[in-house]
């Protein structure tokens, strides 16, 4: 690239978390920029997004997602984002696909988010979630809640920020994913929201730690989902809750509708019910020990 850099991108993007790059349209990237160059002579009062111009990641994705492939992996990438705050030399956007120490070549205020019908990437799974999560948040309660699979956190922060008296704390495999959620909290100033690796077979947690139990859309992903349910069992205390919702038109391996999640609840000693939202079933789980 012919370009001068003007600045580096700090992050917690390696090539196993951008693989599930959609997700990283929640995620939080600072842009820290060259010595003397200052933050506010890139931003407009007007603009909430801009086009970010980049390193290109160093990888390729199948060719079914080839518009991912011409957007970050060619000669260069080009992110459409949301700005988050500035200060001083710093800029920390929301939806920024580059990898950690990139280098930023232009910041450019932009007016519009992206086309609706642009096949890049594909906006129904993560406008299902924020559906689902608009509804079901408000009435999630308890002291202290598990977000089991939490991804990049966009929901355990989401939760966090509606129950200030609650303790969050989201787990998922991947160790780049929790660094990357632990610096999204930092940069919205969510105190109250921890995350950590665990895998949900073997949770490091005592037996009826927590409250309430929170699985969005991560269920169907797993190989043994009874074996799991057992385990989420155990850390959760008598009378604890499970909010656990599950799309219904995405599915891998064996396609479920509400009553079969019902089922698969029940059958691990939980009361349960499930009710549709959208295209999602949404199940409420009860365990009494």
């Amino acid at each position: 690239m012919s370009f001068k850099p003007i600045g580096k991108v700090v992050n917690f993007a390696d090539e196993e978390t951008m693989e599930l790059l959609a997700l990283w349209k929640e995620a939080v990237s600072e842009v820290e920029l060259n010595k003397h160059n200052k933050a506010s002579s890139y931003i407009f009062e007007d603009y909430t997004h801009y086009i970010v111009v980049h390193d290109p990641l160093e990888m390729e994705f199948s060719p079914k997602r080839d518009e991912w492939n011409k957007r970050f992996c060619r000669e260069t990438g080009v992110s459409v984002v949301k700005l988050v705050k500035h200060d001083n030399n710093k800029l920390y956007f929301e939806g920024l696909f580059a990898a950690n120490n990139s280098s930023v070549y232009g910041i450019l205020p932009y007016t519009e988010f992206d086309h609706p019908e642009a096949s890049y990437p594909s906006q129904g799974m993560g406008k299902l979630k924020k559906t689902v999560l608009s509804e079901v948040v408000p009435f999630i309660k308890g002291k202290n809640i598990l977000d089991v699979g939490c991804g990049l956190g966009a929901g355990s922060l989401e939760i966090a920020r509606q129950h200030h008296a609650s303790s969050v704390l989201g787990v998922d495999l991947h160790e780049g994913m929790i660094r990357q959620c632990s610096f999204n909290a930092e940069i919205y100033n969510i105190d109250n929201a921890s995350f950590e690796t665990a895998n949900v077979y073997e949770l490091p947690y005592e037996h009826d730690k927590f409250d309430t139990v929170t699985c969005f859309f991560m269920l169907h992903h797993l190989d043994d989902i009874p074996e799991a349910l057992e385990e989420i069992k155990r850390v959760l205390a008598d009378g604890g809750k499970v909010f656990a919702a599950e799309p219904l038109n995405h599915h891998h391996g064996e396609k479920r509708e509400g009553k079969d999640w019902v089922r698969l609840f029940e059958d691990a000693e939980f009361s349960a019910e499930s009710r549709n939202i959208s295209r999602a079933a949404f199940i409420q789980a009860t365990i009494e020990k």
